[in-house]
């Protein structure tokens, strides 16, 4: 038969798609924004925006119901503490592993000010390139990390070699940086190309033979505010940057297709954003 999507793909078959649409996304904004230069800390804007208590957490509560009292848990890819730190009240330890240096003061500063010293930091990517990098914990987090990450399949296999219990992932059902069909077709005038996200990530660890428990959140609601507010806010994930061409130019192109495709009325727009849940992966280590 012919035009029948396989529904049962193999692990190979399931990571080399996964694979091909994190190299299509990251051909296609390179080809926008051009390459990053060496050393570059792609974060370093945003970093305070992932400080506890700066967004609504709502994995939380199906996170602390995978913890123990006395856990270790390994944060990976913990940004600025918006998990690791309320975790830390939960359990015993938390091993953070953040390779941003912006994240990783950020997330310094978020566990004195919440005065948590059960909090390590490691300077680290993730898989590890030696042994004994990153300890061994009872439980491993990855929030909002898989997305871009070219091969999932040898994260996900570090994660279970570093974990006693449970691995965890925390996904949306679309990418955070995916953007509106029409308004990006209009800024940049051409189609994006989508980064998997919950359902590739479900689809690839179930062919990989993982025994998954997915636990979808609810929507959160998407609040009006000013629209030049919004504009800004939302500009670096329509890769509306300093550096790029006419980039003052471009800026108030976006402010414009904001107010048309996300306007609330008296000069207030909601989020340009798609994604509309996100969910709470987990599965036993065995």
């Amino acid at each position: 038969m012919t035009g029948v999507v396989n529904l049962r793909p193999s692990a190979e078959e399931a990571l080399a798609s996964y694979r091909e649409l994190v190299r299509e996304n990251r051909a296609y904004i390179e080809a926008i924004e051009g390459q990053r230069p060496p050393g570059h800390d792609y974060w370093a804007s945003r970093a305070a925006s992932f400080r506890p208590g700066r967004m609504p957490v709502p994995e939380l509560g199906p996170l602390l119901a995978l913890a123990e009292p006395g856990d270790t848990w390994l944060d990976i890819g913990a940004g600025g503490g918006r998990f690791a730190v309320p975790l830390a009240e939960h359990v015993a330890r938390v091993v953070a592993v953040e390779p941003s240096p912006s994240m990783r003061e950020q997330l310094a500063e978020a566990a004195r000010d919440a005065g948590r010293t059960n909090i390590e930091l490691i300077d680290l990517e993730w898989p590890p390139a030696a042994e004994g990098a990153a300890p061994p914990g009872d439980v491993s987090l990855a929030a909002n990390v898989l997305y871009a990450i070219e091969d999932p399949a040898a994260f996900v296999a570090a994660m279970e070699r570093h974990t006693r219990r449970t691995c965890a992932v925390v996904a949306f059902d679309r990418a955070p940086n995916t953007p509106i069909p029409g308004l990006w077709r209009e800024l940049w005038g051409s189609e994006f190309r989508e980064l998997p996200a919950l359902r590739e990530l479900t689809a690839l660890l179930l062919a990989m033979g993982r025994r998954v428990r997915v636990e979808p959140l609810p929507p959160q609601p998407l609040e009006a505010r000013p629209v030049e507010e919004v504009a800004r806010d939302y500009a670096w994930m329509y890769h509306v940057r300093p550096g790029i061409a006419e980039y003052e130019a471009k800026l108030a192109r976006f402010e414009e297709l904001v107010a048309a495709y996300c306007g609330a009325g008296e000069g207030m727009a909601r989020p340009p954003v798609v994604r509309r849940y996100s969910s709470v992966i987990s599965w036993p280590v065995d």
